[in-house]
C-alpha cells in the first residue's frame, strides 16, 4: 500500500501514523533506535504490504496489466488506491481528510531525525506542498508515475501506458478496492493485537 493507506490505517487501529509512515524508509530488522511506537508502525506497514502482495484481488489485478508493465503493476495498483480511498474516504473513517492529514504533518515537522536520506527528500517535499490530498484527483496518480520514472532515471518507462490501464479498468479497479479494503482493515486491527501482545513480552 502507499502513504495515505498506511496513514489511514495507523488511524483507525490507533497505531502512530508516523511509525507507519516510516515503513518506507527504513530497513532491515534492527529498529532498536526507535521508540517502541514507531517499531510497531513498521512492522504493522510491513505485514501490511506482505498482506496486500499476496492477497487474492490484488493478485487478479496485476495479471490484467500488459506484459510490458506488469512488473510496475505493484506501484500502479498502489498509489491508485490511494486515489480511491480519497475517492471513498467517508465509508471508512468519519475523520476529515484536511484534518488528519493537518495532524499528519504535524508530526512529520516535529520529528527531530533524519532516518534515511530517502525520508529526508519526502519529509521536505510533503512540508512544503503537502501533496498527499492530491490524491482525491486521479491526475496526481499520473503525476507519481512520471516522478517515479524520473526517480529511475527512465530506465523504466510505465506511466502513460499506466494511465491508459487505469482508464480501461476503472470499474474493475474500484470493485476490487471496494472488496479489498475491508478485508485489509480488519487484517491490521488484528494484526496490531498480535503485535503489541509479542511486544510486551519482550
Amino acid at each position: 500500500m502507499n502513504y495515505l493507506a498506511h496513514i489511514h490505517l495507523a488511524h483507525i487501529t490507533d497505531t502512530s501514523m508516523l511509525g507507519n509512515f516510516f515503513g518506507d524508509f527504513v530497513k532491515g530488522s534492527d529498529l532498536s533506535h526507535l521508540n517502541d511506537e514507531h517499531q510497531l508502525g513498521i512492522q504493522l506497514h510491513r505485514r501490511i504490504d506482505s498482506y496486500t502482495d499476496s492477497h487474492a484481488q490484488v493478485k487478479a489485478l496485476r495479471a490484467l496489466f500488459p506484459k510490458s508493465i506488469r512488473r510496475m503493476s505493484g506501484i500502479v495498483i498502489d498509489i491508485y488506491f490511494d486515489h480511491l480511498l480519497c475517492a471513498n474516504w467517508a465509508q471508512f473513517t468519519d475523520r476529515e481528510l484536511d484534518k488528519l492529514l493537518g495532524h499528519f504533518y504535524a508530526e512529520v515537522e516535529q520529528y527531530p531525525h533524519s532516518i534515511s536520506e530517502r525520508f529526508q527528500q519526502v519529509r521536505e517535499g510533503l512540508l512544503t506542498h503537502r501533496w498527499l490530498s492530491d490524491y482525491q484527483y486521479a491526475e496526481s496518480c499520473e503525476r507519481s508515475f512520471l516522478q517515479i520514472e524520473r526517480r529511475l532515471g527512465h530506465r523504466v518507462l510505465f506511466a502513460n501506458e499506466a494511465i491508459e490501464f487505469i482508464q480501461h479498468n476503472e470499474q474493475e479497479l474500484q470493485s476490487s478496492f471496494l472488496a479489498f479494503y475491508p478485508e485489509l482493515i480488519e487484517f491490521s486491527h488484528a494484526k496490531v493485537e498480535e503485535l503489541v501482545h509479542k511486544q510486551s513480552r519482550i
